[in-house]
């Protein structure tokens, strides 16, 4: 009897040679943390590939998380040579690449293993990924790319797969419960963001929207769409978690757009009561354009506790440059209605965007400490609009010569890459460190130190500066700066 072809799935690095941290984030971008690394998000689609490839029971799997361990990518191929893999699987996006790429062919060149490559940097140049080395490439969506080529169908034959067609997008509802034990889904429940014990779960795949710079609509998925799965197998899902680890709080629905259908969140809202989950605090991803009273109680009521919608920019230049809805008035009107019914708002803004100036990224800024003065955001995280290669941004950039660089480790959040004729890199780094001072200054008012050093800050000339691990949340570094 022929023994079993082994598979290992394996997420990204941790770190690269120098100790810096790296926060991983299937689907939409990579962030370089420096020393200093609170919490890892769940490796979401590599895990759905693991239970689908366990189901079928073919190939003897195994699943790592390198990025979950903070390992660089020479203790990682130490840690696990063991397993001698025939197929290597790995989902990377450009600022981690050039070190998963080392990882992969250490495996290649010991045991001849078959690298099979995903993620944002493969889909966006696949050609030149296979010239590295790589035997197969995953074009967006890959876990049924995958499969096809693990069970040996004729390369030419296969839809994802570089150089042909992708394929279309996955009925959502075929998919297995994710990967919950070889990795462990509790282990990366502690996210930015989380007032609570929260495991990431994925209730709808897809965005109606089209940013010209969001890898998952502009790469994974190459069009607007949205899936929502069946309210009854979500139920299940929750309930197997909250059975399994009983220490959980809650579900942090981290999808690109939780509440696409008003009458798929009143249906789920329905579901999680009539099931006696709403014991479970809720905190999901959102758009503020469908949210509305009927909505935000139902919401409340089925244990809803905060609500992160994008705002990105208050400018309409920007909001034209990144092809995305900016609706003040209507921002306003939600903010205030989650306020009355007691739901917090968490906001998402970016500063450089195509269509923006110095100017107007102020007054985004301005507009983001008025909300925080009326305490209609309870929190923010803040970011460049960094060009992830294959967005439709990187390469109006590139076409025009903005880029300053394709050091792919500085595509990071925090680093302009880029410039405008009128409108600095400098200028666009001094924007995001203005915000972090907002930041700065809410957290401490929000402790209570702001009264107990303010003549301190006052004397420095500053009000102190927060630098934070890009998704905003419980962990932060202060110092005031003299």
């Amino acid at each position: 009897m022929s023994k079993k072809i082994k598979v290992l799935i394996a997420n990204s690095v941790g770190k690269d040679e120098n100790g810096n941290n790296f926060i991983l984030f299937p689907s939409r971008w990579t962030a370089n943390v420096g020393k200093t690394k609170s919490f890892n998000f769940y490796p979401y689609e590599l895990a759905y590939l693991s239970s689908i490839l366990k189901k079928e029971n073919c190939w003897d799997v195994l699943m790592v998380d390198g990025n979950f361990e903070a390992l660089d990518w020479k203790k990682y191929f130490e840690k696990y040579k063991f397993v001698k893999p025939d197929f290597l699987v790995m989902e990377t996006s450009s600022v981690v690449y050039e070190m998963d790429l080392k990882f992969g062919l250490a495996f290649k060149k010991k045991y001849g293993t078959k690298l099979i490559f995903c993620g944002q940097h493969p889909s966006a140049f696949a050609k030149e990924v296979m010239k590295d080395g790589v035997d197969y490439v995953c074009l967006g969506e890959y876990e049924l790319t995958v499969l096809d080529i693990l069970k040996g169908k004729k390369r030419s034959k296969i839809r994802g797969l570089y150089p042909n067609e992708r394929r279309e997008l996955l009925e959502v509802d075929c998919l297995p419960f994710p990967e919950d034990d070889d990795i462990s889904r509790i282990n990366y429940a502690d996210i930015g963001g989380c007032d609570y014990k929260e495991i990431e779960f994925f209730a709808s795949r897809g965005c109606m929207m089209n940013c010209n710079f969001c890898v998952a609509s502009q790469l994974y998925y190459k069009k607007p769409n949205w899936r929502g799965r069946k309210i009854e197998n979500i139920v299940e899902e929750i309930k197997y978690l909250k059975n399994k680890y009983p220490e959980m709080e809650g579900i942090f629905f981290d999808e690109e757009y939780h509440n696409t259908k008003k009458s798929f969140i009143l249906d789920l809202c329905k579901g999680i009561i009539d099931n006696g989950l709403a014991d479970l605090k809720y905190d999901a991803m959102c758009g503020y354009w469908t949210l509305d009273k009927e909505m935000l109680e139902a919401m409340k009521r089925a244990g809803y506790y905060k609500i992160r919608i994008g705002i990105e920019s208050v400018d309409m230049k920007t909001a034209k440059g990144i092809k995305k809805n900016i609706n003040i008035k209507r921002l306003l009107k939600v903010l205030n209605l989650a306020k009355k019914v007691g739901m917090r708002m968490y906001g998402t803004f970016t500063f450089g965007a195509l269509g923006s100036t110095a100017k107007s990224d102020r007054k985004t800024i301005n507009f983001l400490s008025e909300l925080l003065d009326k305490n209609l955001l309870y929190d923010f995280q803040t970011s460049i609009c960094t060009p992830q290669p294959g967005t439709g941004f990187f390469d109006w950039l590139d076409k025009n010569n903005y880029l300053f660089t394709k050091d792919w480790l500085k595509y990071d959040g925090k680093t302009a890459v880029y410039e405008y004729p009128d409108y600095s890199k400098k200028e666009i780094e001094d924007n995001l460190k203005l915000a972090h001072v907002i930041y700065a200054k809410k957290e401490l008012k929000d402790k209570g130190y702001l009264k107990l050093i303010g003549d301190e800050i006052k004397k420095s000339g500053l009000l102190g500066f927060c630098r934070k691990s890009f998704e905003l949340g419980k962990s932060y570094f202060f110092s005031v700066r003299r």
